[in-house]
């Protein structure tokens, strides 16, 4: 992807996570409202929430995580908390979900 079209794809993306519908989106946010409360504060768990959660939603993992698909989750979390962006990023949407009143409802 080259950088014009990663600025015009950031510019219409509701939130930092790109799903790949609306209506999924709105499930995620309010399946993670949901869980967080049980997670606690450790930021590993939260991002690691997130990322199964949102790769559960796309289909990409199915109820029975594989070897393959425990790996890939622990890259993809591993990867998150190493940057002190992404990983600033994504324990903000979190915290922000907690914040908020009420997420849509789903259709």
């Amino acid at each position: 992807m080259n950088d014009n079209s990663s600025k015009a794809l950031a510019k219409n993306k509701p939130s930092n996570f790109l799903m790949r519908n609306p209506e999924n989106e709105l499930k995620f946010k309010s399946i993670l409202k949901n869980i967080l409360p049980y997670i606690g504060t450790d930021e590993g768990k939260i991002i690691l929430t997130e990322v199964m959660i949102a790769l559960k939603i796309e289909g990409v993992i199915g109820k029975q995580l594989s070897k393959n698909d425990s790996k890939m989750v622990k890259i993809v979390k591993e990867s998150i908390l190493a940057i002190p962006t992404k990983k600033q990023e994504a324990l903000s949407f979190a915290q922000n979900l907690l914040i908020k009143p009420e997420v849509n409802k789903i259709g």
